[in-house]
């Protein structure tokens, strides 16, 4: 693939971190735009994005754009694109859609409307047609609409990046594993910053911050799965593909970091050690039951992070916030706690004044990130 212009999708919020991410994985003419970011690269960066991005959900790569007022525009502007030259006859297909401001809004329709165009273009080429798996395709085709533009990709990745390949069982509402990773981001956490999830759930804060401290590439342990969609386009190579993955498993570090990760469910903390397991980073988070309203600051000073109950995930408990900020004030002086919650959620029952809010969405909720500095006696 010469060097083209992508676009790499992230979750509203985290659009210049992943710009700067992005800087560092070898993307050039990078430019930040709303809930992504686009940038220039040639094949190989293009594997390094998808590879080794913690904060993109999708590796889209252009191939077509054309005015789509009708369907009929649609269905020729799709068929127009070479499917033979991207992906051979014998792989599965899905197309999924999206739509912005255009007379064409229903995205099933054009989702239909595209997959007929491909199918057709294989059917006049080779008198055949590929087959459709809307739930474990091989390729991905992204067809987005705006402003009766419609701009045709290929996800690089197919199944979404926060998909690292280490989740096992779940909680009952297991954050993103992007989004954790972007939230590390935003509040500056460093390897050798203590860190504590007293309502840890599944483990994703700290699984993803053992990740980072040793310097992984999220999308290595996924090859060894599902892989990604690229690896399955027409002209592969795969000898270039295994250099691009040995030159990022050499990257690796060696990072001791504290992570200490508490639940009051046993069922919850059993998958998280599980999840910590098949990370391969079991040995560096210590994982213990118990209530949160018994956590104890394992260091002198350290970062807290935490998701709580909010909104559609779980009741949200005001009495359980009101401890959550007793225990900040009473055991926690010298650290800083951020708490992950939506906004509807009762968080001035923590009782602290908020030194900084980062709006955020959790998927359709909408969220802050909110910082407290905990000092001993009154200056909270």
């Amino acid at each position: 693939m010469r060097r083209r212009v992508l676009r790499a999708t992230c979750d509203h919020g985290f659009e210049a971190a992943l710009a700067d991410e992005l800087a560092t994985l070898g993307a050039v003419a990078i430019e930040p735009g709303h809930r992504g970011v686009g940038f220039e690269a040639d094949r190989e960066t293009c594997w390094r994005v998808t590879l080794g991005s913690r904060l993109a959900n999708r590796v889209l790569v252009p191939v077509a754009q054309f005015p789509a007022g009708d369907r009929r525009a649609l269905h020729a502007g799709v068929e127009r694109v070479d499917w033979p030259g991207w992906f051979d006859l014998d792989r599965t297909f899905a197309v999924d859609a999206s739509s912005h401001r255009s007379r064409e809004s229903h995205t099933g329709f054009i989702a239909q409307v595209a997959k007929d165009a491909i199918c057709d273009r294989f059917r006049a080429e080779t008198g055949r047609r590929p087959s459709v798996d809307r739930r474990a395709p091989d390729v991905v085709v992204n067809v987005h609409l705006a402003e009766d533009v419609c701009t045709v990709s290929l996800d690089a990745a197919g199944a979404r990046l926060h998909r690292r390949g280490w989740r096992g069982p779940t909680g009952e509402a297991p954050l993103k594993e992007t989004l954790a990773a972007g939230m590390l981001r935003l509040i500056g956490w460093q390897p050798d910053v203590p860190l504590l999830d007293p309502m840890c759930g599944s483990g994703t804060f700290l699984i993803e911050a053992a990740l980072i401290a040793q310097g992984r590439a999220p999308g290595l342990l996924r090859l060894g799965g599902e892989g990604f969609a690229c690896q399955r386009w027409a002209g592969h190579d795969a000898p270039a593909f295994e250099a691009v993955v040995t030159a990022l498993r050499q990257q690796g570090r060696h990072a001791a970091p504290l992570l200490v990760g508490r639940d009051a469910d046993p069922d919850a903390i059993r998958a998280a050690r599980l999840n910590a397991r098949h990370a391969g980073v079991a040995d560096l988070i210590r994982f213990e039951v118990g209530p949160m309203q018994r956590a104890e600051a394992p260091a002198p000073t350290g970062i807290v992070l935490t998701n709580p109950p909010y909104g559609d995930r779980l009741a949200a408990d005001e009495a359980l916030y009101r401890d959550l900020g007793d225990a900040f004030k009473q055991r926690f002086a010298g650290w800083t706690a951020w708490v992950f919650t939506a906004v509807e959620a009762p968080i001035r029952a923590i009782g602290l004044k908020p030194a900084r809010k980062i709006p955020l969405r959790n998927g359709p909720i909408d969220c802050r990130l909110c910082r407290y500095d905990l000092y001993a006696g009154s200056r909270t």
